[in-house]
Parts: structure tokens; C-alpha cells; sequence
């Protein structure tokens, strides 16, 4: 499409503006330090706007769940309320709960959820979901880490084919755990019937 000359060089000299505008800003720091608003001060990440921008940044997500966590206002949250995120590309999640530490990597997507002032529990939604066997996969494969019981995943492909021989309903929820352990972790698997797509997502909740 044409456009008049003195409609190029005001168009041009907007995109010139927005490129100073980006480079001066904090986005544009290689290493931008947290401030308040991002960073709580036992270095968990806020459960907030802010902070998820930071997350986005550092390519790190991290929470403190059960004891010795922060109340749930101290992480920017209500007491009792929900917040979600979903990233700019996969990050890590460093989850700890009493002296047990877990990390995830290629997450997605967070959902915090705060009870009488204290977090109850933090999913966080693995990256690029794939075949109902990848999902099978990744659990099997963070079995050991969790300490999910072998015989529940044993029987996943069994409930499958149970969901396909009934032949009625879109999507099939199969859940593994909860673990015991500093936090009680549990794996969600919710396959499409149409597409075969199978999210899996990962529970974390104040241990014993």
C-alpha cells in the first residue's frame, strides 16, 4: 500500500521512538535486578503482575509452600484468592516444601491459590503438551523424583482404554499421587478425545 511522505516519516519516526523507548528500559537490561514488587524477601517469586514479569526475565519461577512459607499477603496474593500466569516462553520452577526442594523445567503456566492466608497450592502447567504417551512418559519419568506410586501409573494406559471402550465423554482426567514429602505433589493428565492432546500438570500442596 502507498502512503504519502509525510505519513513514512511520521510512521518511521515512531518505530525509532519505541526502539529508544525499549532499549532504555528495564526489559532491556541483561541482568535487571528484582525490585520489591518482584522478588519477596526469602527470595520467593510474587504471586503478581509484577512478578511474573520478572519471571519472565530471569527464566525462573520460584515458591515456598507449607512450612516456613510467607503468608499469603507478603506474596502480593488476597488470603483467600487465586492468581495465574502464563509465561512468555518455558521457565524453571523451584518448588520447596519443608526441607525438600523440587524442580520442573519447561513450565508454561502457573495457578496460585491462597486459603485463610496461607498458600494452599501452586500448579504449574508443563510446556508443549504432546500424545497421551508423551504424557505417560513425563510421568513415568518423574516418578522417582516424586515418589509416585509405580503400580497407579502401571495402570494408565488401562484407563485409557476403559474412557475408549465407554465412548462417551470428550476428555479423560487420570491423577497420580499425592506424594508424601515436604510437599504432597500430585499429576494431572487430561487427554482430548478429538485432538489426542494431553496436558500434564503438577500440584504442589503443604506437606505433613
Amino acid at each position: 500500500m502507498w502512503l504519502p511522505a509525510t505519513i513514512l516519516v511520521v510512521v518511521i519516526g515512531l518505530i525509532v521512538a519505541a526502539t529508544f523507548a525499549v532499549q532504555g528500559s528495564w526489559w532491556a537490561e541483561e541482568d535487571p535486578a528484582a525490585s520489591a514488587d518482584q522478588k519477596a524477601p526469602d527470595g520467593s517469586s510474587m504471586l503478581t503482575d509484577a512478578g511474573f514479569d520478572y519471571v519472565n526475565v530471569e527464566g525462573i519461577v520460584r515458591v515456598r509452600i507449607g512450612e516456613g512459607a510467607l503468608p499469603a499477603d507478603q506474596l502480593g496474593m488476597r488470603a483467600d484468592g487465586e492468581k495465574s500466569a502464563q509465561f512468555r516462553g518455558p521457565v524453571r520452577a523451584v518448588v520447596a516444601g519443608g526441607e525438600d526442594v523440587y524442580v520442573v523445567d519447561d513450565v508454561a503456566a502457573l495457578t496460585a491459590v491462597a486459603q485463610g492466608g496461607a498458600l494452599a497450592s501452586v500448579t504449574v502447567a508443563v510446556d508443549n503438551p504432546g500424545t497421551w504417551a508423551d504424557a505417560v512418559g513425563s510421568i513415568r519419568g518423574l516418578a522417582s523424583t516424586f515418589g509416585w506410586d509405580q503400580t497407579q501409573i502401571a495402570a494408565l494406559d488401562e484407563g485409557l482404554a476403559a474412557f475408549n471402550r465407554d465412548g462417551s465423554g470428550d476428555r479423560f482426567t487420570a491423577v497420580i499421587g499425592p506424594s508424601d514429602g515436604g510437599a504432597r505433589v500430585t499429576g494431572t493428565l487430561v487427554f482430548d478425545r478429538a485432538s489426542g492432546v494431553t496436558p500434564v500438570t503438577l500440584t504442589f500442596e503443604p506437606g505433613a
